[in-house]
């Protein structure tokens, strides 16, 4: 009975915390707002006042490394701070240091395998490539031997008396290594002896790609947050430019309100709302056709990024696709990505051969509540692979395998959201849960 009533107290004072927060962000909002609403708009006028929600990130905050890889004794941790990101001290240390030129290498898959796996070294793990322009603004590198549009997803620091630095690309198997002076590695170890997480992992190769393999029984915290939302009239004057709504036609089929601006002969503008699910997309098209490049994409695609007014404080770059000239960006917490905010990531920029679509959602992560969980422990990742293969799905087809957090919502309240840590795997192109993909073995394994 005692239990019962300390489950129950614990209840009751979740309840009264999300309760005082949710009319807190309310009577906020509507400061904010000086009142205004706006509402779906049929025959009647929309209102024109908005949120006016600046961000003051920089595209250096949004291609921050999302994890530290801290190698020693022949063992690999994730390491990270639960209370504050190590990520940026880590940066301030580096940017401290001076690099020699970059002797530039190719090497094999066993070889390249060799390097990453080498001991005592911290290593900076990016989810795809960046290009060494946006490296450079990140770390305020001042070396410039290398072509900008250079890529890597690793920036491997090999401690010692003659610390050297190494940038390195899965894909390729290309490196760049460099000596580094006036680095400090006690530093360094000073900043890692903060980390009050340590995740017991090691680098295996999958489909000839070096995957990060968990061990087993590592354990996870879940979370929950309360969410943020915008109202619609802040995404016709930020995006759709249009202070007088008069100028919006706007059409309703089923769950969507699509606006539409085409007063400008040389300017397209849609926006799609969907009310159900709250995910947006924004499309325009102009006479002007868009840069070319990796880095230019990634700095077109960043100052989309800020205009939807999304929060960024956990934002990050995710990926970035060739083929669509498309750039992803996660919300992430703990280091891990954060899956099923919407069906494309957090937010998608794809760079049109004359304008942009930006998809995104209405939704993100506002103030942390208590979860009140206990800690999820994982399977190990071989232990996934092997459930995989006894359900007849094939290793071969596995694009990607990470553990992330499952974007939920919570039944009894909609205003609060939990992330639960689960394994996520992106096969034949796309990214399912390991419950979601098991589910639908017998679809996938068709053909095969």
């Amino acid at each position: 009975m005692e239990v019962i009533g300390m489950k129950f107290n614990s209840f009751v004072m979740r309840v009264i915390l999300i309760t005082s927060i949710v009319l807190s962000i309310i009577l906020s909002w509507k400061i904010w707002t000086n009142n205004t609403h706006y509402e779906r708009r049929t025959d009647s006028q929309t209102t024109t006042k908005t949120v006016s929600r600046k961000s003051d990130r920089k595209i250096s905050d949004i291609f921050l490394p999302t994890q530290i890889l801290w190698r020693t004794n022949q063992q690999s941790q994730l390491v990270y701070n639960s209370k504050e990101s190590l990520v940026p001290k880590l940066k301030e240390a580096m940017k401290l240091a001076k690099s020699a030129r970059f002797k530039a290498s190719k090497l094999s898959e066993a070889n390249y395998y060799q390097a990453i796996t080498t001991d005592d070294t911290l290593t900076l793990l990016y989810p795809d490539n960046i290009s060494y322009a946006v490296f450079k603004k990140v770390f305020d590198d001042s070396n410039n031997q290398l072509s900008r549009n250079t890529t890597f997803n690793r920036i491997k620091i090999t401690m010692g008396t003659k610390p050297q630095l190494t940038l390195m690309n899965d894909k390729s198997h290309m490196i760049y290594q460099t000596t580094m002076r006036q680095f400090s590695v006690a530093q360094v170890k000073r900043i890692l002896d903060h980390s009050d997480v340590h995740l017991n992992v090691k680098e295996s190769l999958l489909n000839h790609k070096p995957f990060i393999y968990v061990a087993a029984n590592q354990s996870l915290l879940p979370y929950s947050y309360l969410v943020n939302q915008q109202p619609e009239n802040y995404y016709i004057t930020t995006l759709l430019d249009q202070k007088n709504t008069d100028n919006i036609d706007a059409k309703e089929q089923g769950d969507n309100v699509i606006y539409t601006d085409g007063d400008n002969n040389d300017l397209y503008k849609r926006l799609t709302i969907n009310h159900k699910t709250g995910e947006i997309a924004y499309v325009k098209y102009e006479d002007t056709k868009s840069p070319t490049g990796l880095t230019k994409s990634f700095e077109t695609s960043f100052e989309a990024l800020l205009k939807t007014g999304n929060s960024l404080s956990g934002m990050r770059f995710y990926s970035y696709d060739e083929d669509t000239n498309s750039t992803t960006y996660r919300t992430y917490v703990e280091g891990f990505p954060v899956f099923y905010q919407t069906n494309f990531g957090s937010v998608k920029v794809q760079l049109l051969p004359t304008g942009q679509r930006v998809d995104f959602s209405n939704y993100s992560l506002q103030v942390p509540v208590p979860a009140g969980d206990k800690p999820v422990t994982l399977p190990s990742t071989q232990a996934v692979l092997n459930q995989m293969t006894k359900n007849g799905l094939l290793l071969e087809n596995i694009d990607n395998i990470q553990v992330g957090y499952e974007w939920t919502q919570e039944t009894s309240n909609d205003q609060v959201i939990d992330l639960n840590p689960t394994y996520f795997i992106q096969y034949k192109g796309v990214w399912r849960s390991l419950s979601a993909l098991l589910a639908q073995k017998e679809e996938l394994t068709e053909g095969s």
